[in-house]
């Protein structure tokens, strides 16, 4: 982050300048849609870390979303509604910067961006300047004292020329034309390339091989026919040529790492601005091309990598590129050692392998520990014979209570009602003094019914006035 606000310091000092000379020409209307794009971008890009991508917002610290702003405000007209700058400023950051994460990592340069979505939604706005000399300058596209002028670009479109006159070339340093406000002072655009020669910034020489490409079309194919040398002042004080040379181009995220890459990318984006110019729609089509730049921009890094290479290398590819093929011939030297080595490695494992094999067969000597084991087993099966002989008893009383339902309504009722009587005589007979107090004659006893008799008997036996006969089962 320190390398990235380094270089937004020095780019929001150089915008300062521009920002003076544009209130200063065009008054305190050109300060009003500076600060609500500012205001804008700083807003979007907090919304955006908190809202969708859930980050605390300390990426703003880095200033990139204040130099977005500023950017896209000064390069559009004074005129201008105060709502286009900040429309420029939001899409800028909101399509071109968060979806890629911040500045170092977005593929385009997000004021760029912002700039070209309004260039192509309202053409007739964004190029439409207010006249420096007729009219008043604070006006508004839509008021009643705006006065359109014609700007560089219009004139190099209609192939028309600001004449030898030297008050028009004057006009065209100090910034006394129609066009962009914060893009029309050729000294100050000038200034801002020298100051990033002094602060040494990488992108300085991409800016440099930019602008000259230009200016080396620009002479040899003039659209004036004052001079070469008219053509090249117009050309590059038309527009945002300077400002996107110095602002968009110098750019480090989307600058190739090496010096020749950065002079290659330089000169190509000067002859796509060139030809944009010459055969594209609109009248100033610099933006258009830093976009394509910015898109193809890995090429150029590659490319430069490759030629600084060969250039070193005096013509020969690099070293690393070139060690596959040397080392075929080397194979078969070292082939032998690699396989000596393996082999010298190969041989212990040898060794150590029957160690594991000798234990193995110790293992398989001691089946006799094994039959210990079988044998627990053995003696775990009587217990569950055991737990089993319950479950065979469990039936033995079913068993036994059947017999003693069977015999109860068929086991000989005749021979156990004669026998009854007779006992009940010999009770009688023997034991007359037990039964004298019974209430009941004999006769009612023998006119019992067996049922009674039997429980009579029974309740006389359990009292102990008769006794049971050889310990006999008294259901029997």
């Amino acid at each position: 982050m320190n390398k990235v606000r380094s270089y937004m310091i020095d780019m929001l000092i150089m915008l300062a300048a521009a920002a003076v000379v544009a209130v200063y020409t065009y008054g305190i209307r050109a300060l009003w849609s500076i600060v609500l794009s500012i205001i804008a971008a700083v807003a979007t890009e907090a919304i955006g870390y908190i809202a969708f991508m859930k980050q605390n917002p300390t990426k703003i610290a880095d200033l990139s979303a204040i130099f977005t702003g500023a950017a896209v405000a000064l390069a559009l007209p004074s005129s201008a509604p105060f709502w286009l700058a900040p429309a420029g400023a939001i899409f800028a950051i909101a399509v071109a910067k968060l979806p890629f994460g911040d500045t170092t990592t977005a593929p385009f340069v997000p004021a760029a961006v912002g700039i070209g979505f309004v260039t192509l939604s309202y053409p007739t706005i964004v190029f439409k300047y207010p006249s420096l000399a007729v009219g008043k300058l604070t006006a508004s596209i839509n008021g009643a004292n705006f006065v359109e002028g014609t700007s560089l670009a219009q004139m190099l479109a209609q192939s028309r020329s600001i004449g030898t006159n030297i008050l028009n070339v004057l006009d065209v340093f100090v910034g006394r034309i129609p066009g962009p406000m914060g893009a029309s002072c050729l000294v100050l655009m000038i200034g801002t390339f020298f100051y990033l020669v002094i602060r040494k910034q990488s992108g300085a020489i991409t800016t440099l091989s930019f602008i000259l490409t230009c200016a080396i079309i620009a002479f040899l194919f003039p659209r004036v026919l004052t001079g070469r040398l008219y053509s090249v002042l117009m050309e590059l004080g038309a527009g945002l040529l300077f400002y996107c040379a110095v602002f968009f181009m110098s750019d480090p995220a989307t600058n190739p790492s090496t010096n020749l890459g950065k002079v290659l990318y330089g000169v190509c984006g000067g002859i796509l601005t060139m030809v944009l110019r010459h055969v594209g729609a609109y009248e100033d089509c610099v933006i258009f091309a830093v976009l394509i730049m910015n898109a193809i921009c890995g090429v150029f890094d590659g490319l430069g990598e490759t030629l600084t290479a060969l250039i070193k290398n005096k013509g020969k590819l690099p070293e690393k590129e070139r060690r596959p093929r040397r080392s075929k011939a080397p194979v078969p030297a070292e082939g032998p050692e690699l396989i000596e080595e393996t082999e010298t490695e190969t041989e212990p494992t040898t060794v150590e392998e029957p160690q594991p094999v000798i234990e193995e067969t110790i293992v398989e000597e001691a089946p006799v520990d094994s039959t210990p084991v079988e044998e627990p087993a053995v003696i775990e099966e009587p217990v569950q014979t055991e737990e089993s002989a319950p479950t065979v008893e469990e039936p033995a009383p079913v068993v036994e209570e059947a017999p003693v339902a069977e015999p109860a309504p068929v086991a000989e009722p005749t021979e156990n009602t004669t026998t009854f009587a007779d006992l009940v005589a010999e009770t009688v007979a023997v034991e007359p003094e037990a039964h004298a107090e019974d209430p009941a004659p004999a006769s009612d006893v023998l006119n019992m019914s067996v049922e009674d008799m039997l429980a009579e008997i029974k309740s006389n036996i359990e009292s102990g006035n008769i006794p049971s006969e050889e310990g006999g089962n008294l259901d029997e």
